[in-house]
């Protein structure tokens, strides 16, 4: 699956699969974890602030308070 410093994951979300490239870096020092968070950042920073805002709270199942 790797090969020459890349490798191919996919992955179903939904009824979309998803196909990404993954590079490696000798050189890095950054995690994976790291990246995906500096990802989510500069994503949020780029896009308006009501971008993945709720308007009403998304529950499967009533809260013992509201009874």
């Amino acid at each position: 699956m790797t090969e020459k410093g890349f490798a191919y994951l996919t992955r179903r979300i939904g009824s979309t699969t998803y196909k990404v490239k993954v590079h490696f870096s000798d050189a890095g020092t950054e995690t994976m974890a790291d990246k995906i968070m500096r990802m989510i950042q500069n994503e949020a920073l780029t896009n308006s602030p009501d971008c993945g805002t709720m308007k009403a709270p998304q529950m499967s199942r009533q809260s013992g308070r509201s009874a």
